[in-house]
């Protein structure tokens, strides 16, 4: 979008709540179902201000420049895409929250627009002394010409021997006589009710709103979806059209309790349940529907994860193979052009979607922590790091996630070495710690980070998130700040990184599950694609290390999928 365009939105906008005596308007980065991942087609803020990362808080006064928060991974991105003309990028530092940063622009007797559907219900909770005012999303929209795509495509159910239990099953394990919850969540849908789609950028979701019971589960799906969900009618689940939920929610049997999830449940949605059923029978789930119901994994997840991995897997390693062999022939590679490649080669073992946006930075790009853009500008140069984070979902209904940082060609510097090491170490300590149960993800976090440390460094983001439908889901966090207990079986991502400015990136990430052996816990990895051994310098690794690297290497060597014989020593 031109500059000129970018302020003339945005004058319509402020006309807009000038209008309706508005102070500001929330800039949501949510859809009408708070995804994370919300497509780029259907995300107001970057119609408002270009910028592509996935998480961001926003708002537009109703004069002078918009604001947007952004955290650590994002501080270069938002400098990049950002009109700093209009738009004021506040870089909130690593460790405090977004909401805190916005939550301290907005004190006094202020008015606050929002657009209902695309706000959390958590927002008005927390900010009390505000003045809410809905702001119509159809008006404001037809006046900036903003249309939101319509996504719709077919479904399919995924196997009982992946899911390990049959909806009825979930109904009845997670709600007793007379409970019912409502799911706003699109993934914690997806997992209710055993349904995966592909036609939704980077997820294995389909937009539908449910309410359980627990008995069956109540699928209230929009309209131009409702021809490829009605086929999974079931005793299990009944489907209806989203704009009959208000309906056939008022015709149910009145609950004595109706649960909702306090991270995911919008404005609008909170005011109908309100409407129907009465507020003193609402009652909000503090901890979480991810982290009560999906986080803990049983055998059968566990088993879907395995086999997805195992896909990835051979993906990544043969992709990575490609990127060597092309630019050792002398061939320019792009980044684009090896994204695509990547792409493919993940397609013909069976993806049905990527999971994210795959990263491949070459040099300096790799130090963009979440690079989603990749170029069809830069080419490859020999001795440049790549660092390639890339995953898929398969018929298993379960998202993948894994990183590598690789010097394809060419011969690294001493520092690219030294810092790749010191990334390893961080690695291995997770990979091979054993931790007693309940021991918060901020100590694990410090082991991690305690080897870039002691030599001055550090990264900004965590170093380790939850996996599930997508692939970031709650229940395991590995963060400066997390107070989230480990326990047997979760699942989650260990990626340290290190990464300088305008020089290169370097992230190593597996995936893995948690066990436990004789009473202590452990990383059991998901993920056997090997390291690279030009970046390594064996001479900083502790003897215990250097032990837990050449095991891991073995099984990868085993598997077809280690990068020894692509050693330049």
């Amino acid at each position: 979008m031109s500059k000129s365009n970018n302020v003339n939105i945005l004058n319509k906008v402020q006309e807009h709540l000038k209008s309706l005596d508005v102070d500001y308007l929330y800039l949501s980065s949510f859809d009408h179902f708070l995804s994370e991942y919300v497509p780029l087609e259907d995300s107001f803020r970057l119609f408002m201000t270009n910028f592509t990362g996935s998480v961001a808080e926003g708002l537009i006064p109703k004069s002078g420049k918009m604001k947007i928060y952004v955290d650590g991974r994002y501080h270069e991105q938002a400098d990049q895409e950002c009109d700093q003309e209009i738009i004021e990028i506040v870089k909130v530092p690593f460790g405090e929250s977004l909401f805190d940063a916005l939550s301290r622009d907005l004190s006094g007797n202020i008015t606050m627009g929002v657009l209902a559907k695309r706000t959390p219900q958590s927002l008005r909770d927390r900010l009390t002394h505000l003045k809410w005012k809905e702001v119509s999303e159809e008006k404001l929209f037809k006046e900036i010409d903003f249309k939101p795509k319509i996504f719709k495509g077919p479904l399919w159910e995924v196997p009982l021997k992946y899911t390990g239990r049959t909806v009825r099953q979930r109904c009845a394990e997670f709600l007793k006589e007379g409970e019912c919850a409502f799911i706003n969540a699109l993934d914690t849908l997806a997992w209710f009710s055993n349904l995966r789609a592909s036609h939704l950028p980077f997820q294995g979701t389909f937009r539908s709103l449910g309410f359980a019971t627990s008995q069956k589960l109540y699928l209230f799906v929009e309209e131009e979806l409702m021809e490829f969900v009605k086929p999974f009618a079931s005793t299990d689940r009944e489907v209806h059209e989203l704009s009959k939920m208000k309906e056939v929610l008022s015709g149910l049997q009145k609950p004595c309790k109706v649960i909702w999830d306090a991270g995911a449940c919008n404005i609008h949605n909170y005011d109908i349940l309100c409407a129907v059923f009465g507020s003193e029978a609402l009652h909000k789930d503090e901890l979480g529907f991810h982290t009560r119901w999906q986080a803990i994994k049983n055998e059968s997840e566990i088993l879907a994860f395995k086999e997805s991995f195992e896909n990835s897997d051979k993906a990544i390693y043969e992709s990575l193979v490609w990127l060597i062999e092309k630019t050792r022939s002398g061939a320019e590679v792009s980044e684009v052009e090896f994204r695509d490649k990547s792409n493919e080669i993940y397609r013909s073992h069976g993806a049905r979607t990527q999971s994210f946006k795959t990263i491949a930075g070459f040099g300096a790009n790799g130090s963009i922590i979440h690079y989603s853009n990749p170029s069809d500008q830069k080419k490859y140069k020999s001795g440049e790091n790549v660092l390639m984070d890339s995953g898929a979902i398969y018929e298993q209904g379960l998202a993948t996630d894994c990183t590598r940082t690789i010097v394809p060609a060419g011969k690294p510097e001493a520092l690219q070495v030294k810092n790749y090491t010191l990334v390893l170490k961080g690695f291995i300590q997770l990979m091979k710690a054993e931790f007693e149960e309940g021991t918060l993800g901020k100590e694990l976090d410090d082991m991690s980070r305690a080897p870039l440390q002691e030599q001055g460094l550090n990264y900004a983001h965590g170093t380790g998130h939850g996996v599930g439908v997508n692939v970031h889901e709650s229940g395991y966090s590995i963060r400066p700040e997390s107070r989230i207990p480990m326990q047997e079986n979760l699942v989650g991502s260990i990626e340290p990184g290190c990464y300088e400015p305008g020089k290169a990136g370097i992230r190593l990430e597996n995936i893995a599950h948690v066990k436990k052996i004789d009473n202590k816990l452990s990383f059991d990895s998901f993920v056997y694609i090997g390291l690279w051994p030009d970046l390594i310098d064996r001479s900083l690794l502790s003897s215990d290390e250097i032990e837990y690297l050449d095991e891991y290497e073995a099984q990868c060597e085993k598997r077809g999928r280690s990068f020894k014989k692509y050693s330049i020593h």
